[in-house]
C-alpha cells in the first residue's frame, strides 16, 4: 500500500492532478499522458534500483521554487541556469530527485502541459 505521504507530495506540493487510486497504485493526469506510482512487490525488494530522474516542466521556476520552500519540500540546492532552461532539482519522500524545469524564453517547449503554480 502507497503511504500516504506520497499522494500528499505529488498531488498538494508537487501540483499533479490525481486521475486513479487504489491500494497499490495511483495515477496522476499529465493531460497527454499520467505519472504512476506502484507499491512494489515484496519478491523485487531485493532488487536495487538505479538511480532515476522525472523531469516536470513549469511555466514559472521562481513561483515554484518559492512554493516548494514554504511547503517544505527538500531542494536540492537553487534554482540553476543551462543553456535549454532553468532548473531546479527536488527530493521527494523516498529519496527519488525530481527536476523541474523552465524554457528559456522564444525556445520551442517540448511538454504537453504544466505543473501549476497553486
Amino acid at each position: 500500500m502507497l503511504a500516504a505521504g506520497h499522494v500528499d507530495f505529488y498531488q498538494n506540493k508537487i501540483g499533479l492532478k490525481l486521475k486513479f487510486r487504489n491500494d497499490g497504485w495511483v495515477e496522476f493526469d499529465l493531460g497527454t499522458t499520467s505519472f504512476a506510482l506502484l507499491t512494489r512487490p515484496e519478491e523485487k525488494r531485493k532488487v536495487v534500483p538505479v538511480k532515476t530522474r522525472i523531469m516536470f516542466e513549469t511555466e514559472n521556476i521562481q513561483a515554484f521554487y518559492t512554493r516548494a520552500l514554504a511547503l517544505g519540500i527538500v531542494c536540492i540546492g537553487g534554482i540553476r541556469e543551462e543553456e535549454y532552461g532553468s532548473l531546479l532539482t527536488l527530493e521527494d519522500p523516498d529519496g527519488h530527485w525530481l527536476e523541474i524545469y523552465q524554457d528559456k524564453p522564444n525556445r520551442r517547449s517540448r511538454a504537453s502541459g504544466y505543473l501549476g503554480n497553486r
